[in-house]
């Protein structure tokens, strides 16, 4: 598939009464085997665009609209093991405590920050006369649809039950830049406030210490040795370390961990060009996660970093 999506993953669509994974991080279904057979169309790692449903109970602004992008875990599950106290409540307080009780997991989220109407984009897999067949089985997009879905403008939210969003990830972008590296983030004009001052700037490497394939919700394949690694520049890389595992419970059994650290460059833009240099040779050599998280060895990784010009790095564990 040529549609801009990394390879195997597909789009289908589902309308919902409304959107927000941070309280519900799961897509529900009110009969178990609408549920399943919806499940059965999915693989891990699969989106599903939400629009507005065309009822009484959607909120007329958002009808018929996309309303965002959800990535699932192929696994079934059950409404109340993936609902905040307050969307529990919200259901009990509206008679709706047996709806919705059926449903998928959902691992990452992007709402969608400008309105565009679902038959813009679905404009062959949407039918507004198929509504409820479309509520309870979906369609799957073509290429040329997903390239359209690609355009919309999104911003990454929330997902109850998964570690809080970095706000170094939750800038709005065109939703094809997800599943590209980043750039750097811009060294900003004006004054910085205390908490940063420009100055000594170290690129870093993290690598996820746990079971990888489970984190990210990925099934083991024979041989592949690949883990979780991310990519960014602090001025204090072990700080920044630890401000990443504050969304990973306690009790987990893995972590983010400093792998590989640079030598101090002068200043943050410096240490950016560095960042952006490691992003831009990754193609071929890492999978990119979006953003400035990749899939890959840390062999690789290193090789690729000791590639940089004038890089000097050594292990910081």
């Amino acid at each position: 598939m040529n549609s801009g999506l990394p390879e195997g993953k597909r789009i289908r669509i589902r309308s919902l009464y409304g959107f927000g994974p941070e309280d519900e991080g799961y897509v529900g279904w009110t009969q178990e085997k609408a549920r399943d057979t919806y499940l059965q169309k999915l693989n891990t790692g699969d989106l599903i665009m939400i629009y507005g449903a065309s009822s009484a109970e959607t909120e007329k602004s958002q009808r018929s609209y996309v309303l965002g992008f959800v990535e699932i875990e192929a696994r079934p599950v059950r409404d109340t093991d993936r609902s905040s106290p307050m969307a529990i409540e919200r259901k009990l307080k509206r008679g709706k405590s047996d709806r919705w009780t059926y449903g998928i997991l959902v691992r990452r989220a992007w709402r969608a920050e400008e309105k565009v109407m679902i038959s813009r984009i679905a404009f062959n897999s949407y039918r507004s006369d198929a509504g409820q067949a479309l509520a309870i089985h979906g369609a799957e997009l073509d290429e040329d649809e997903i390239n359209e879905a690609l355009k919309i403008k999104v911003r990454e939210v929330n997902v109850f039950g998964e570690p809080p969003v970095s706000t170094e990830q939750s800038e709005a972008m065109p939703f094809a830049d997800v599943f590209h590296p980043s750039r750097a983030f811009p060294n900003s004009p004006g004054n910085r406030t205390s908490s940063y001052l420009d100055g000594e700037t170290f690129l870093y490497i993290a690598g996820y210490s746990g079971d990888s394939h489970s984190f990210l919700g990925r099934k083991k394949k024979q041989g592949d040795k690949g883990i979780a690694i991310k990519i960014g520049i602090s001025n204090d890389p072990i700080r920044r370390c630890s401000e990443l595992n504050l969304g990973i419970p306690p009790a987990s059994q893995g972590k983010w961990e400093i792998k590989y650290r640079s030598q101090a460059f002068p200043n943050i833009a410096e240490a950016e060009a560095a960042e952006q240099e490691f992003k831009d040779k990754s193609a071929g050599k890492l999978e990119s996660l979006g953003g400035e998280f990749f899939w890959g060895t840390l062999g690789d990784a290193e090789t690729l970093l000791i590639s940089l010009p004038g890089m000097a790095r050594f292990r910081s564990k």
